[in-house]
């Protein structure tokens, strides 16, 4: 039911109450005080949403009491100021609960007040504080993805100091060290729950340190970075290594760290002091070739070339000479010319062999594999795939030489009895293979010589993969396999040689 209709039926209330009571204050003698009754319905008016209904009650009843003295008689023997001292204590009664109906009133609105100002306050608090809890919400999700991002950063680069081949080392201001990554410890020999917490003097000696991180504290981060230098190393067992290092520092909140990188140099300079010895020895051997070129073409050839000249100044001194004897002698020297043209033809071949150009690889192997096989005297069996019209040049020769240094080593070391050579080709790719039936050898105890020098470069420079695979007493597998043009292949060699 509606707020009004509750009013509608309150009112209609009262009406009746006061006109029931009325009736019966006119209707009763007046020393009763039944007026009395109309304080009932000024608590009933108490209950009215309106402010003014107690007072208008109670000036309703006030009217009320005062017009039912004149229509009321008076009980015989009661003194007058008896019911007027009753119609009087009741208005003063009416008038009482009115007002302390109008004070509960007001005491009501200035609560209802209070409660609303504070249900807005709480609402805008609560307000507040739904944003203030969204926003440390939104903090705290933030701050947790920045903290997956830290973890995730720092497992990534954990792992990659980890998967690193270098030794990476940082240390503190006191040059204790904070962090030892799995390179270093393969480099150093220690694990890092070993050395995590050490000095630094422990992994370089004393004239590297002083040489080296007492120097870079004077050096900007970018110079040391991009300046690397040599220093030496210490290992677990007290060996010492030389190595390469790069040093940066990095300075937060007054809190330096140093971060060394550190390579151990060792079979570089053992690379570079071979590659210096390789050099020597070929420019020897570029020297030996030619003197052997030069002494072949001035004892031999040259001589001999004196010598055909020299018999045809006579001929022309012994003109006339009868017409057999100077056929005789122009035969003798159209063979020995011959001669002389198969030997130049030898020399030349050893440089570069006409056949390649002329007939291919295929062929060119086949006549290299016949004359070592005639000159040797071992069984040699050639497997050989047809290769396409427009096979490489390139390629082609740097096959060939592979072989002709091969079966050179065969000849020279193997004492095989059986030599396989076999070339296959395909879209992508040639491979061949030499295998012998010698004596082999031990590959960790074989230094590489300048013939595996040449051989390695040789397919190096056309991006090819060279392997050798020995074992003692069961012979010698050489593979090479170079890819075809647009196609690459990781060059992977073994440093061997016989």
């Amino acid at each position: 039911m509606l707020l009004s209709d509750k009013e509608w039926l309150r009112g209609g209330l009262m009406v009746l109450l006061f006109g029931a009571l009325f009736a019966l204050d006119t209707h009763t003698p007046l020393g009763f005080a039944n007026h009395f009754l109309y304080t009932g319905v000024i608590l009933i008016a108490t209950g009215s949403r309106f402010l003014w209904m107690p007072s208008a009650t109670a000036a309703i009843g006030t009217v009320l009491t005062i017009t039912a003295t004149f229509y009321g008689h008076l009980i015989p023997g009661t003194p007058i100021w008896i019911p007027l001292g009753n119609r009087a204590f009741t208005i003063i009664v009416l008038w009482i609960l009115a007002w302390f109906a109008y004070k509960r009133r007001q005491a009501e609105l200035a609560l209802q007040k209070v409660n609303e100002g504070l249900e807005e306050k709480i609402a805008e608090r609560t307000h507040q504080l739904a944003k203030v809890n969204e926003a440390l919400v939104s903090e705290v999700t933030e701050r947790m993805h920045t903290e997956q991002a830290y973890r995730v950063s720092q497992g990534r680069l954990a792992g990659i100091l980890d998967i690193a081949e270098d030794a990476i080392i940082v240390m503190a201001e006191d040059r204790s060290i904070s962090l030892f990554n799995q390179g270093a410890a393969r480099l150093f020999g220690y694990e890092a729950h070993e050395i995590l917490g050490h000095r630094i003097d422990i992994l370089l000696p004393a004239y590297a340190r002083l040489d080296s991180v007492d120097r870079s504290q004077g050096l900007p981060a970018a110079r040391r970075a991009a300046e690397p230098f040599k220093v030496s190393g210490r290992h677990k067992d007290g060996s010492e290594f030389p190595a390469e290092a790069s040093i940066s520092r990095l300075c937060i909140d007054a809190q330096t760290t140093c971060t060394i990188i550190l390579r151990d140099i060792t079979e570089r300079l053992r690379t570079e002091q071979q590659l210096k010895s390789f050099t020597s020895q070929l420019i020897s051997a570029q020297e030996e070739e030619r003197r052997r070129i030069s002494r072949d073409l001035h004892d031999d050839i040259n001589q001999r070339l004196a010598l055909l000249a020299i018999e045809i100044g006579n001929l022309d001194n012994q003109i006339p000479l009868p017409a057999a004897e100077v056929q005789k002698a122009f035969q003798s020297l159209a063979q020995r010319i011959a001669v002389i043209s198969d030997d130049v033809r030898r020399i030349a071949y050893q440089f570069h062999p006409s056949i390649l150009d002329d007939l291919g690889l295929s062929a060119a192997l086949r006549q290299l594999t016949d004359q070592f096989s005639s000159r040797t005297g071992i069984k040699t069996i050639v497997v050989q795939e047809d290769l396409p019209s427009s096979f490489p040049l390139h390629i082609a020769s740097c096959l060939y030489r592979i072989a002709q240094e091969s079966l050179a080593n065969i000849a020279k070391h193997a004492r095989a009895s059986r030599v396989e050579v076999e070339l296959t080709c395909d879209s992508r790719e040639v491979t061949l293979f030499i295998r012998d039936s010698g004596v082999g050898f031990d590959m960790e105890q074989v230094e590489a010589g300048l013939g595996l020098v040449n051989m390695r470069e040789r397919v190096r420079s056309v991006h090819g993969r060279l392997d050798i695979h020995s074992i003692p007493k069961r012979g010698t597998h050489v593979s090479v396999l170079i890819p075809l043009p647009n196609t690459r292949h990781e060059e992977t060699e073994n440093s061997l040689s016989r």
